[in-house]
């Protein structure tokens, strides 16, 4: 394939993924997908299969299922609430879940650890550099404070997929920082926030597979209305970013004297411990770490709030 017609699909590629992680519930079907990204059916999804070494809806199945796997992972939600979050039925649902995890959702809730989780937190911990809290000084729900935050549109940018996200993370991350710090200091949004984590549910999928991002999380508010029309026709386009809805809600507020590469792992295992202990359960399966300076970061975690 010439490297034109690559960029070319691997634009369009990541703008059908973008798509399908707007579209929590799977409402989207193969045939709207391709229309959004003005291909013919036939042309994206031999395309999709070719590049990403799946079908598109074998990748969509598989995203609400895994997501589906996160709620019975962190939060309390009922296998029959879960299931109508993901877009399907409980029955359909069970059926999705065992052509995936070759068990049911109950069995899979009650499991101390999953398949994907040894290797992603080694292969994080080789690639990352993690901060190390022993005595749980940062990382501990005292430090925690609970807020809640509005709804946000997310313009952001997909990294690089080479099958190490993390070390990709790492080696990419601060030039589309400096391309999103322009966008927040030109527009002056004191209310936006530069933000990076993963599109994908730590630790149900796996590590290679799992998509990094860094984007600008701007409230969808009134007084931002001119800002968003201002990065849609400036921005948008020559920085190649993708949009997500990121919902408003509870949050449990986390800051950290570290960047991302040392907050990211010791982060993880914190939300997982705390939400295996029953600390606090997590309403959604996104948190994200908030790029508030070079040494300082700011973990945010949806969380149920009873």
């Amino acid at each position: 394939m010439k490297p034109s017609t690559f960029n070319h699909w691997d634009k369009k590629i990541q703008l059908a993924i973008s798509l399908s992680h707007d579209d929590p519930q799977g409402d989207r079907g193969l045939k709207e997908v391709a229309a959004l990204i003005s291909e013919s059916v036939d042309n994206f999804s031999h395309k999709f299969t070719e590049m990403y070494g799946t079908s598109y809806m074998h990748f969509m199945k598989r995203r609400r299922v895994e997501a589906g796997a996160g709620y019975l992972r962190h939060s309390d939600y009922s296998v029959g609430m879960i299931s109508e979050m993901c877009g399907y039925t409980q029955s359909s649902f069970t059926k999705a879940f065992r052509e995936f995890f070759n068990e049911a959702p109950i069995s899979f809730r009650n499991r101390p650890y999953l398949e994907n989780e040894k290797n992603t937190l080694e292969r994080t911990k080789i690639a990352s550099t993690p901060h190390d809290d022993p005595q749980h000084l940062i990382f501990t729900t005292d430090r925690t404070e609970d807020i809640q935050l509005q709804d946000y549109l997310l313009y952001y940018n997909i990294l690089p997929r080479n099958g190490d996200p993390i070390r990709t993370m790492v080696e990419y991350l601060s030039n589309y920082q400096q391309q999103l710090y322009a966008i927040k200091i030109s527009l002056e949004l004191p209310g936006a926030m530069i933000i990076t984590g993963t599109l994908d549910i730590v630790p149900v999928t796996d590590y290679s597979k799992m998509m990094m991002y860094v984007g600008i999380m701007i409230p969808m508010h009134n007084e931002y209305n001119k800002a968003h029309n201002q990065v849609r026709s400036s921005f948008q386009q020559p920085y190649s970013l993708f949009t997500k809805r990121v919902p408003g809600g509870y949050y449990k507020k986390l800051p950290v004297p570290m960047n991302f590469a040392a907050a990211g792992l010791p982060m993880y295992e914190f939300i997982n411990n705390s939400c295996r202990a029953g600390y606090f359960k997590m309403s959604g399966n996104h948190f994200f770490i908030s790029l508030t300076g070079e040494n300082d970061s700011e973990i945010y975690i949806p969380w149920q709030k009873r």
